[in-house]
């Protein structure tokens, strides 16, 4: 991978999670203001860690003597918690996490940049885990039900 390529592909990763992590802080606020204080604990922990992964992809972009980039990608965002549990299972089955690792791949030159990336990925599976897990529960105990679970009462 060419130096150019690294750093384009660090600020792609950079740009997306920075809109991600807005978007998820909006999510956020919606799903609280709706009385569902689970859901929105969750999307908060999403909006922080994206933040930092973004942050971290910038800090080593300018590391590796590159420019960081300024950027958005639009977000689409839901009022529905399934809604944004069945987007986010299609962006991470669809290639997001099988991108990550492709890129893993290309970066056997630079052990610092693969390793930051390995544990982008690892942190992607997890929250791959989570979002299954809870359209499994969705499936198996109703909507109505899945959304009293996620209410703070």
């Amino acid at each position: 991978m060419t130096f150019d390529e690294k750093i384009k592909a660090l600020n792609d990763l950079a740009i997306a999670w920075y809109s991600t992590s807005q978007a998820d802080t909006i999510h956020e606020a919606i799903f609280r203001g709706q009385g569902y204080g689970k859901f929105a604990d969750h999307c908060k922990e999403e909006a922080e860690e994206e933040l930092e992964e973004a942050k971290k992809c910038t800090e080593r972009i300018v590391a590796l003597g590159g420019t960081p980039e300024f950027g958005f990608i639009p977000q689409e965002i839901h009022n529905d918690p399934k809604a944004l549990l069945d987007r986010w299972y299609k962006e991470f089955t669809e290639g997001g996490i099988a991108s990550m690792n492709k890129l893993v791949s290309d970066l056997s030159d630079d052990a610092i940049t693969r390793k930051m990336v390995e544990e982008f990925v690892a942190g992607e599976e997890e929250h791959c885990a989570w979002v299954s897990k809870h359209l499994s529960v969705i499936e198996k105990l109703g909507y109505d039900n899945y959304l009293l679970e996620m209410m703070d009462i």
